[in-house]
């Protein structure tokens, strides 16, 4: 009975994980306590037969008997070979042999004390009594890590004995049995606590290493996510830059890292869409893949750029090799829902031996390089990055230091380059235009140094000090003459902007109407909204609001609709183009006749000879701007030029060749 009360408990136990887990503590608890289990008893029962028999009998005895079933039992639980990685059914027999084991050993200690309490005088009875009391609970206490066998020797030995004691009406061995019935059942009752209690502390450390489990489960989940590039699978940036950290970190490994950039992708992203687009990445992502040998690790930095780590690569021409594979790996065609497309790559690579100071990110920027590098052979190129391509890279950072020095402002100028009205001959407005000559680096010209500034958002500080040099010296002009000045994006889209403008205006004395701003596309495209107020607001106070650098964008058209300019200043690539060619020409004549439509005048930049000259009068630009009719000039050599005419074209010439 005792048995299947056990195969129900066990069953029901390895039925939940905290169950298995507490199966698990019941016998590595029970094998630690059975060889104490079995020495309390040879020990008990030997000093049982000593003191009721004088001595212990040679031969078949108890306590023999104890022996033998202790050895079995110690080879049970130590000399199987899987006594020492157990399965739970293997623990589960076990649990199953303890209940027998203990049942015939206590009833072989019951059978011994009464027939010793049968015989002897009352000595001999309090003696049997003492030791099959000590017994029977050093047993019960040993196998409280099987509640149910607990209780065999308290019911098998301690019940016999008392009664079997109150029989003789001696009240010496009544009193010793009330006592032991007394003490069996507080014992019985401590083993429940203790049951109850090793079962709570089994459960508790159960649940609480699920619970880590499942936390655990989450990090490395939350670790795969933050590491993974959602869209192909591939390591992201940041698993990439932890990779390549570990590879730095051994200065004696030499590895390669492979940046690779799909030519033309954008196109095929723009006009088939993003669904598209993802279906090619993912493609590239899996022909990367295939290609990289084992132990290098291919990655989405971003967008359609491709990173891979390749260890082992030691020479330039290695690397050339492998880059060239890579690049051939990845183009060819790729059918994408039903459509052909054409795949192209280009790579540029960076060997560790070529590093300085030996960090991910100088190894990603001089890959990074090597990519330009490549791609500016036309695409489907490959470059090994070399110390010669490090020059652009060192100048830029030392035009990002000069920048940020204190005394910036006092190394930047600003010269002025006229604007003249081609039928009349007269200058209309002077643009201002930065120059900035540093101690060290020398003369930097706007298009090298600006693009820097934004990036380091420090752009308005430097546009705020130009435009008051700017301000201060058109002062002094006629009032006839405008000043032309350009706004940053950083100006343009910035709330108050329009506001700060106009009280520096006022602040220098200068009317609104005498100041022409001109802002590009790129500027409009940060924040249009933001750029259509700023305008508003200027154009309001009286301000020319001009769109520089028309045509070279691809939304010019829609902000003609979309914004009020009062002039367009036509791309120099456009005027360039109508003196090559009739189709330029066509083009040229074309855009001027759409702004004759839309009612906003014309200005021709790039007009560096006189057949150009004739050309955009001809074509109906009201105003024009290039080195043949003035190079940009400092503000003192603009007084002549403010108050006099353009000679007659046909004297021009020969004033330029005097």
């Amino acid at each position: 009975m005792l048995s299947r009360v056990l195969e129900r408990y066990l069953r029901h136990d390895l039925a939940t994980p905290w169950g298995r887990a507490l199966v698990q503590e019941h016998y590595w608890s029970l094998r630690r306590q059975t060889p104490i289990v079995y020495l309390l008893g040879f020990v008990n029962l030997s000093a049982m037969e000593i003191a009721a028999t004088g001595s212990v009998a040679p031969g078949l005895n108890v306590p023999t008997f104890i022996a033998v079933c202790g050895l079995i039992r110690l080879w049970h639980w130590y000399g199987s070979r899987r006594s020492s990685a157990p399965t739970h059914a293997y623990m589960v027999k076990r649990l199953h042999q303890t209940i027998w084991f203990a049942a015939a050993i206590c009833i072989a200690v019951c059978a011994r004390s009464l027939y010793l309490l049968q015989s002897g005088d009352a000595v001999s009875h309090m003696a049997v009594m003492l030791f099959g009391g000590l017994t029977a609970m050093g047993v019960a206490y040993g196998l409280t890590a099987v509640p149910a066998a607990g209780w065999i020797p308290l019911v098998l030995i301690i019940a016999p004995m008392t009664v079997t004691a109150a029989l003789p009406n001696d009240h010496r061995t009544e009193g010793a049995a009330a006592g032991l019935v007394v003490v069996a059942v507080l014992t019985m009752r401590l083993l429940g606590a203790h049951s109850r209690h090793f079962t709570s502390v089994v459960r508790s450390r159960s649940v609480i290493a699920r619970e880590q489990e499942i936390v655990e489960h989450a990090r490395q989940e939350a670790l795969v996510a933050a590491t993974t590039d959602f869209l192909t699978g591939l390591a992201n940036r940041r698993a990439f830059v932890a990779a390549l950290d570990s590879a730095v970190a051994e200065p004696r490994q030499s590895f390669a890292v492979a940046i690779l950039d799909l030519d033309r992708f954008k196109a095929v992203n723009d006009t088939f869409g993003h669904a598209v687009g993802d279906e090619l990445l993912r493609t590239v992502a899996s022909r990367l893949v295939r290609a990289v040998e084992k132990g290098g690790l291919v990655a989405r930095l971003g967008g359609d750029e491709f990173g891979v780590l390749l260890p082992d690569v030691r020479s330039g021409k290695d690397a050339q090799a492998i880059g060239a594979r890579l690049v051939q790996s990845v183009s060819g065609p790729a059918d994408i829902h039903g459509r052909e497309f054409v795949v192209a790559a280009s790579c540029g690579i960076a060997l560790s031996r070529t590093l300085e100071d030996h960090s991910p990110s100088r190894a990603m920027a001089d890959a990074d390089l090597a990519l330009y590098e490549a791609k500016a052979s036309n695409g489907g190129a490959v470059a090994v990055f070399e110390l010669h391509m490090e020059a652009p890279r060192r100048r830029r950072t030392q035009i990002e230091r000069a920048l940020q020095l204190p005394g910036i402002h006092e190394h930047l100028r600003v010269v002025f380059q006229p604007i003249f009205d081609l039928r009349a001959g007269h200058i209309v407005a002077n643009e201002a235009l930065a120059r900035w000559s540093d101690p060290e680096l020398g003369a930097i010209s706007p298009a090298e140094f600006v693009p820097i500034a934004e990036q380091l958002n420090i752009i308005d500080d430097i546009n705020c000090h130009l435009m008051q040099l700017a301000f201060d010296i058109a002062r002094e002009w006629p009032p006839h003459i405008k000043l032309s000045f350009n706004l940053s994006a950083v100006q343009l889209c910035s709330r108050g902007s329009a506001k700060t403008v106009l009280a520096a205006l006022k602040s220098a004395g200068i009317p609104a109407r005498q100041l022409q701003v001109e802002v590009t596309e790129t500027a409009l495209l940060a924040d249009i909204e933001r750029a259509r107020a700023n305008l508003r607001d200027l154009k309001k106070a009286g301000a020319t609001i001009v769109l520089d650098d028309f045509g070279a964008g691809y939304a010019s058209i829609g902000y003609l609709r979309e914004l009020s300019f009062d002039q367009i200043k036509l791309d120099g690539a456009l005027v360039t183009a109508a003196h090559h060619s009739a189709d330029g020409k066509r083009l040229l004549r074309a855009v001027i006749g759409l702004c004759e439509i839309l009612g906003v005048s014309t200005v021709a930049e790039h007009v560096e000879s006189e057949e150009i000259l004739e050309l955009v009068t001809e074509l109906g630009c009201t105003s024009g701007q290039g080195f043949w009719l003035e190079r940009p000039v400092p503000a003192a050599e603009l007084t002549d030029l403010s108050g006099g005419k353009v000679i007659p074209l046909r004297s021009r010439g020969e004033r330029r060749a005097a």
